[in-house]
Order: structure tokens, then sequence, then C-alpha cells
């Protein structure tokens, strides 16, 4: 499914595009292998509870939890799925917020490849967080409910602005 169809299925969606961000070597290699292997989509959700945000800390950063989309399940099916495997929490989504479209730039040679990434709301079903996160083969480092945004937040303003 193409960005503006995914856009167009959900009322008030912001869409952003023209991002772009440096990976170094390995992290590029792994991150296009995934994308060539799924659908060219990650999935993930901004996920409240009273006053605090859901986010998962890997790779010396904080970030919403999500991940791959799978083929065979919707995005919001995979969003779901990925706020649980990351971090044990059931989800019910309640509106599709963001499609970014961001291109990851390889850091010695300037390779490309641009990725797309739906951000929905969710709903938690309770608050208790897995005290293994990720799956197997998954360096989740952390899981917190957190009132403020990190500095070191992925996006930090994209989630800033999702969380109004």
């Amino acid at each position: 499914m193409d960005a503006d169809d995914l856009v167009a299925r959900y009322d008030g969606v912001r869409a952003q595009r023209g991002r772009r961000a440096t990976l170094a070597p390995e992290r590029w290699t792994s991150a296009r292998a995934r994308e060539d292997d799924e659908t060219g989509w990650g999935v993930g959700a901004l996920v409240e509870h009273e006053e605090e945000l859901l986010l998962i800390y890997q790779d010396d950063q904080w970030s919403l939890p999500g991940g791959m989309h799978e083929r065979g399940e919707s995005h919001a099916e995979g969003a779901v799925r990925e706020v649980r495997e990351e971090t044990g929490i059931e989800i019910r989504i309640t509106s599709l917020l963001a499609v970014s479209e961001q291109t990851f730039v390889h850091a010695e040679d300037d390779r490309e490849f641009a990725f797309h990434f739906a951000t929905f709301r969710g709903e938690p079903a309770d608050t208790a967080l897995a005290t293994d996160p990720g799956i197997e083969g998954e360096t989740i480092d952390d899981v917190a409910w957190r009132e403020t945004l990190p500095e070191n937040t992925f996006a930090r303003d994209l989630v800033s602005q999702l969380r109004g």
C-alpha cells in the first residue's frame, strides 16, 4: 500500500516527508535487509496512560514502540503486534496519527533507500510492562512509562507534536 492510500483511510493524519537519517554501515545494512524482506513499512504506536508515554530504550535512544510491518497483516494489526512484542502491553488502536517518509543514507558511501512509517494512537488494556522486553534476537534495554520526553528520543519533535 502506498502512503497516500493509507492516509486517505483516516481523518486528520499528519503526513511528514523528506526526513533523512544517516546510519552507520552496520545499521544501514541491517535496516536495508529488513526493508527488503518485509513490506517497506514500519509501524508503531503512541500509547499514553494518564500523563505518561510508553517508550522503549534501544541503541542508546528512546523511541515509541514499533517495528516492521509484516505481510498479511493490516498496518494497525502490525502496530498492535509490535507494541505487544516490545513492551508486553496489549493495545487497541484508536486512530492513525502520522505517516512519515524517511530516507536512510549510508554513512560511508551515500547509498540510500526510502522507508515509510505509520504511527497510530493506541489505548492500553493494562500498564504492566514486560520484564524481558522484545522478542528473541532483539535487544531492548528498557521499557518505561515516562512523564517527560527524553532529549535522546528518536524523532523527538514529531513525537512531541503528536502528543499535542
